[in-house]
């Protein structure tokens, strides 16, 4: 049950809705399954659909100043995809939302969601604190990334994705990291 995934992923009360309600939510989303580096969106559209992401794993980035790709989040599974943000204010997207390996995701239109907050009328409330959590979590990267060295930040980041960081190439950590893929090379040797 995809509500149920989500509100595990944010230590959320597995009980705050019915069965009924969680088998509801479900009913509105489309599942559909994406190839490994498809986009979701590109930088400068408007997103049409929100995704959750029920198996795999998304990376969203921009063309930095140097012209190079630059990863600045994971959106794992059991977590909605950052594009919402495009979806939720119909604004173009300032990034790329990119599959790292074949996932199967949930998408939902504008239509649809708002038919399903008319059902179930708590879930609009729910989703306001989710992203509350949401926001925390990327000013807390933000503060982590002045607080911790590579290495410590690396270490934070095998606990937080366990096994799920070994499906992540090294470019992208290391692009995560705000280092070179041989700095980051460095670091794996140092801990293992």
């Amino acid at each position: 049950m995809l509500l149920e995934k989500l509100l595990e992923e944010f230590d959320v009360d597995p009980n705050t809705f019915s069965s009924e309600e969680s088998k509801l939510f479900d009913q509105y989303f489309e599942q559909i399954s994406v190839r490994k580096n498809t986009f979701l969106i590109k930088e400068g559209e408007t997103e049409k659909y929100s995704y959750f992401v029920f198996e795999g794993l998304l990376r969203c980035w921009i063309i930095n100043h140097k012209g190079d790709e630059q990863t600045f989040w994971f959106c794992k599974k059991g977590t909605f995809s950052l594009s919402n943000i495009s979806f939720t204010l119909q604004e173009k997207s300032a990034f790329n939302v990119q599959t790292i390996v074949d996932s199967v995701i949930y998408r939902i239109d504008k239509n649809k969601a708002a038919e399903l907050y008319s059902a179930i009328p708590r879930l609009k409330t729910v989703f306001d604190d989710l992203t509350a959590i949401l926001l925390n979590k990327i000013l807390n990267r933000n503060i982590d990334l002045i607080k911790y060295s590579p290495e410590q930040y690396y270490l934070r980041m095998i606990d937080e994705y366990g096994v799920t960081l070994n499906y992540i190439p090294l470019k992208d950590i290391a692009s995560y990291l705000g280092i070179t893929p041989q700095a980051l090379s460095r670091i794996r040797k140092r801990i293992f």
